[in-house]
């Protein structure tokens, strides 16, 4: 149903946008203090994101082409990723949040909607949709997002 398959993409796109703005205007001192998000920081909890996009970027090409995917190594990722961001700014960090969701949108947009509505991603015997696949992103990026303001509440950096 074109509806559902829409609002995916725009719920996708805006649980990317509210995960951007639960940081924006933090200093970016602020960014690695700990326990934000249980006793990860602020940079701590986007390189887990940024590794989860990757990871799912991957896997839907991967799917596309009838492959099969294994879930990654989810401490040897958030490893990874905190290497690649510990350098940036919150600015630097905000461009590369965006720029992997589009990555993800992108993928979803070149698929009809009929395609992106039927369960075919075979993930450890589930059955899922192109759609219901990114349901994941979407809850993860709120998730973060809300933990995320309600320390900045907590701080009175609100």
């Amino acid at each position: 149903m074109v509806v559902e398959a829409l609002s995916s993409t725009a719920d996708l796109a805006d649980a990317r946008e509210k995960l951007v703005q639960s940081f924006a205007g933090l200093d970016d001192a602020l960014l690695d203090l700990p326990d934000v998000v249980g006793r990860w920081s602020i940079r701590q909890t986007l390189a887990h994101l940024l590794g989860w996009d990757a990871w799912g970027v991957m896997a839907i090409v991967a799917l596309e082409r009838g492959r099969e995917v294994a879930e990654p190594d989810d401490d040897a990722m958030n490893r990874d990723w905190l290497r690649r961001t510990r350098s940036l700014s919150g600015a630097e960090l905000q461009r590369l949040l965006r720029a992997s969701r589009r990555e993800m949108l992108d993928l979803l947009a070149a698929m009809p909607d009929e395609v992106r509505s039927q369960p075919r991603y075979d993930l450890g015997g589930a059955m899922l949709s192109p759609d219901e696949f990114v349901d994941g992103f979407i809850d993860h990026d709120t998730e973060h997002a809300s933990e995320i303001r309600a320390w900045r509440k907590a701080r009175g950096n609100a």
